[in-house]
C-alpha cells in the first residue's frame, strides 16, 4: 500500500513498481559518452543481447534498479567482471552514444 492506492504484485506477493531512469536523457547520453570513453561500458553495440523482465540488478547507465515491471536488457558476450544491464531506454541511449562516437559533441 502506498497511502490508500494498494500497490500491485506478482505471484509472489514481490511489488511490480515500475522504476527506470530518473535522469534527463541528455545528461544520461552523456553519462554513457563518458563511460565508453573510460572503458566502463563497451564501445560497440552487441549484436546478441537478452531482453526479459527486470531483475532487480542496478542499470549499468543510471545506475537504478531495474524493477520487475522494467524491460531489462543484457549485453551477451562481454568482457566484462559484472553483467552489462540496462532498462530498455538506458539501452537506445547507450546504442545512441556508441553510433555517435567520434563525433563532435
Amino acid at each position: 500500500m502506498i497511502g490508500d492506492h494498494p500497490v500491485p504484485a506478482d505471484a509472489c506477493g514481490m511489488p511490480l513498481m515500475k522504476t527506470g531512469p530518473k535522469s534527463d536523457p541528455a545528461a544520461l547520453l552523456e553519462r554513457a559518452r563518458r563511460a565508453i570513453a573510460a572503458h566502463e561500458l563497451p564501445p560497440a553495440v552487441i549484436s546478441r543481447v537478452w531482453g526479459g523482465r527486470g531483475s532487480g540488478h542496478p542499470c549499468s547507465l543510471c545506475g537504478q534498479p531495474i524493477g520487475l515491471n522494467d524491460v531489462e536488457i543484457e549485453l551477451e558476450g562481454v568482457d566484462a567482471a559484472d553483467s552489462v544491464r540496462f532498462h530498455s531506454g538506458c539501452h537506445l541511449l547507450w546504442s545512441e552514444a556508441c553510433a555517435s562516437k567520434g563525433e563532435d559533441h
